[in-house]
């Protein structure tokens, strides 16, 4: 069945634009992120609760004025080894984990939302069913069915979607990594003129933070620029009428260690921030905006120095600092905001830690 489906797709995405482009049959390709929590997922190593962003791609195939629409996308993610820090050792880093996810689904849209019911297929490969290669003992690879609800926008989707596995076993929507959210950017993706959200808008946010890295722990022979560079990706779903907004930011910061021995990487932290934000505008016809919520770090710095001492240890394997983000910016030039950062860790570090503190740059896109 997955070959035949895969096939069809194919087939429709390689015609000619004179073919494919037709009154009756309608190509739109997708580009974004699937982000789930996979804390009660088959096959997961442990930790403690992990939420992901698994980059996604797929098409959807319209036919003509029909509601109905007919999809297929499929998710990545892999995650790495953790070097360790003791000069003695060699740190090398390896591939730890992978999982692929394909979903085939079939989309009624009404006016304001679509609904759509579909099925899916996932392969996950770690060092556990390598190391224990016995069918049965370890779920490695799924199958079931999903139900999904989404907000359309003029060029991206928000989708909540959630399954039932039904293989090889039968698990129901009460387990949290069973739900998943989606932001999706359609290419060619046509729109009625004046059928815009007037009651909601949606932002893309990028840029980049900038923070001090004096804290970092290094080895010797190793050194850092005193500031370190994090790209900042992000999405904001602002009501309009009240200024207020649900926002979902990430930004990443990798430093690599060229030449060296004992590891290829020596500074590494990925910080999450999902959150309320709230948005006025002043005279000068610029806003100032706050935001505080959630904030999750990732920081191979503290991460290699957990041990069975480490208090609340098992709550830190897969976010090392958990606390609260606060962010004050100003709308500097249009749609660029310069912005001030801190996570009040209340988990994993000091509550004035400097490398928590930052100063970013971010623009807004609104497709509206």
């Amino acid at each position: 069945m997955r070959i035949l489906l895969v096939t069809l797709f194919i087939t429709l995405a390689a015609m000619p634009n004179g073919q494919a482009q037709t009154k009756l049959i309608r190509i739109s390709p997708q580009f974004g992120f699937r982000m789930h929590d996979d804390t009660y997922s088959a096959a997961k190593h442990g930790g403690g609760r992990r939420v992901l962003a698994s980059p996604t791609a797929g098409i959807f195939i319209h036919f003509g004025k029909s509601p109905v629409s007919l999809g297929w996308q499929t998710d990545i993610n892999g995650q790495m080894s953790v070097p360790t820090l003791d000069s003695t050792d060699y740190a090398i880093w390896f591939l730890n984990e992978t999982w692929i996810s394909h979903q085939v689904e079939l989309r009624y849209s009404f006016e304001k939302i679509y609904l759509g019911l579909g099925a899916y297929w996932q392969r996950r490969e770690g060092y556990i069913n390598h190391l224990i290669p016995i069918p049965g003992v370890i779920e490695w690879k799924t199958s079931g069915l999903h139900l999904s609800a989404g907000l359309p926008f003029s060029s991206i989707d928000i989708e909540y979607r959630t399954r039932i596995k039904l293989q090889p076993d039968f698990a129901t929507i009460i387990s949290s990594s069973q739900h998943s959210l989606l932001l999706l950017y359609n290419l060619g993706k046509r729109r009625n003129p004046g059928s815009g959200n007037k009651t909601l808008a949606i932002n893309g946010l990028t840029g980049a933070r900038f923070f001090p890295t004096g804290n970092i722990e290094l080895l010797t022979g190793e050194d850092f620029t005193p500031i370190g560079i994090a790209p900042l990706v992000g999405i904001e779903l602002l009501h309009k009428k009240s200024g207020i907004s649900l926002n979902l930011e990430r930004d990443w910061w990798l430093a690599l260690n060229g030449g060296s021995f004992r590891r290829d990487v020596k500074g590494y932290i990925n910080s999450a921030f999902i959150g309320l934000g709230y948005h006025k505008l002043l005279q000068n016809d610029r806003h100032i905006r706050f935001r505080v919520g959630g904030s999750f770090i990732i920081d191979y710095d503290k991460l290699v120095d957990i041990s069975l001492s480490t208090p609340n240890k098992d709550k830190l394997g897969n976010y090392q600092v958990k606390g609260i983000g606060a962010m004050v910016s100003y709308e500097l030039l249009p749609d660029t905001d310069i912005e001030i950062k801190h996570t009040f860790p209340w988990l994993g570090d000091k509550l004035f830690n400097p490398t928590r503190f930052s100063l970013g740059l971010i623009y807004r896109y609104n497709p509206d």
